[in-house]
């Protein structure tokens, strides 16, 4: 207790000393002075997504995929497997994964969203003749991209001594182990070599104007910027709005005088997205805003907002010409199994107490998470339906054990949903534990993905209704 005592003195006065100034030199030179607005994404600078072929011009849809690490991302590519397994109404070659026309990402959602666009991507690079299906491109490349342990790829950086004497980090190694696998660098680079590039904001965001198709839908992924804690959206408008002229990709600087923010790789925003703060290094990126101040620092977007509905809702806004805006939310939070008591009656140290706050938002927000999403959607006449863990709990008061072996359970549990077979009451209840159990991490065993993906598709199924409702309403009318 003396040591405490004497630590938070020493503390303390480190601070106060450090906060005495004597003089004060004013700036108005921040990009956002108080009270502005935080620049968000403008659809009108890029051209419309609903050109894509087969699209309901009538209807816009956002996915918003949550961060959570790999249980995210699996959990993520399980939903969007569900939703290609149902089909519109009266429409039995559109499935509703294909009406999917933003997705707007936080953290390990990105690894979800980043593994999509690039099965879509490369069903066209590789130019494969069948219809595309996401469940084809799981077997072929999406499970084993998503079961790398990028937990491994940051260790290994973080002993690495070419490393500690470069401009690179471990958060550049994780870059470019994303777009390695979730982005499918290596697969490219077996066929093309050399002259293998990676994948561009430019193949998902066309510019207004040009004379580009639009083939994909747009994916956004959401950080934090680490001075003012403002949601960033990785898109060319917010690049350009920020005038970024720089930034690291696969271990190299790139910096321009000028820089084309359609040029920039997508893994990089999935990166800054995902960049856990004191966990992983945060994402610089340089701007020409500030002479004083060139560098932009970005961290996980949790910390602003860990779902990704914000930006997503600020898009559908602007679909003003759609009869139907319908906002799909992914939602792969394990914050249900927090305990709000403790066993101890000690204060916690400090240093535990520090520990716990770069979570502290994001938990304080998910009390009134479903509510604020509902409130704000109704606003602007869009309709959410929500997918995540406690949907297995809703109108579920089955007694579950007083415990049980996760392996055991994870095995049993992989087997009904394989076989199809429904759960009980007292099944969910166990499957709701086993999920919200899988770690915050950025690595995954066998049976946690097996047991993610299926789901993430048994949620959606759970769903039906409802998504039916959203993604149909009103088209016997039309």
């Amino acid at each position: 207790m003396a040591f405490r005592t004497q630590f938070l003195l020493i503390l303390s006065g480190l601070l106060l000393f450090g906060s005495c100034s004597k003089k004060l030199y004013p700036d108005r030179s921040q990009f956002l002075k108080d009270g502005d607005p935080v620049p968000t994404v403008r659809l009108d600078y890029y051209k419309s997504v609903q050109e894509r072929p087969g699209q309901d011009s009538s209807l816009a849809v956002a996915l918003a995929i949550s961060g959570g690490g790999s249980r995210a991302a699996n959990f993520g590519i399980g939903v969007m497997l569900g939703l290609e397994q149902l089909h519109m109404r009266g429409e039995q070659e559109q499935d509703m994964l294909d009406q999917v026309d933003y997705l707007s990402t936080v953290s390990g959602g990105g690894f979800a969203g980043g593994a999509y666009i690039t099965a879509l991507y490369e069903h066209r690079y590789f130019n494969r003749q069948e219809p595309f299906q996401l469940s084809n491109y799981i077997q072929r490349q999406i499970r084993k991209d998503l079961a790398v342990s990028y937990t491994g790829v940051l260790l290994r950086a973080a002993i690495n001594p070419r490393l500690w004497f470069s401009y690179a980090d471990d958060g550049d190694a994780l870059e470019r182990a994303i777009d390695e696998h979730v982005l499918g660098f290596d697969r490219r680079q077996k066929k093309d070599g050399p002259r293998t590039r990676s994948l561009l904001l430019r193949d998902i965001f066309v510019p207004a104007g040009s004379t580009g198709q639009v083939y994909f839908p747009m994916h956004i992924t959401n950080s934090s910027t680490l001075s003012t804690m403002t949601i960033f959206p990785f898109t060319p408008d917010i690049l350009a709005r920020y005038q970024i002229n720089g930034y690291t990709h696969r271990l190299h600087m790139v910096k321009r005088d000028s820089l084309d923010p359609f040029q920039v790789p997508l893994a990089v925003g999935i990166k800054a997205s995902g960049s856990f703060p004191v966990l992983i290094s945060n994402s610089t990126l340089r701007s020409s805003f500030s002479p004083d101040r060139p560098y932009l620092h970005l961290i996980d977007g949790a910390m602003t907002e860990n779902i990704g509905y914000y930006t997503a809702v600020e898009i559908l806004k602007q679909e003003r010409n759609r009869r139907r805006k319908v906002l799909l939310v992914v939602d792969a939070d394990a914050g249900g199994n927090l305990y709000t008591f403790s066993k101890h009656e000690a204060a916690e140290f400090s240093l535990g107490v520090l520990g716990r706050l770069p979570s502290s938002g994001l938990y304080a927000r998910r009390a009134t998470l479903a509510k604020d999403i509902r409130s704000v959607c109704q606003q602007y006449g869009i309709i959410p339906v929500f997918f995540s863990f406690n949907i297995l709990l809703q109108d579920n008061d089955a007694p579950i054990p007083e415990g049980f072996e996760i392996k055991v359970e994870q095995e049993r549990l992989i087997g009904l949903l394989k076989q199809k077979l429904e759960l009980s009451n007292s099944d969910q209840q166990v499957l709701y534990e086993v999920l919200t159990h899988i770690g915050t991490k950025y690595t995954i065993t066998n049976d946690e993905q097996e047991l993610l993906l299926l789901s993430g598709q048994l949620i959606v199924q759970m769903q039906e209704k409802e998504l039916r409702k959203a993604m149909q309403l009103g088209r016997e009318q039309e």
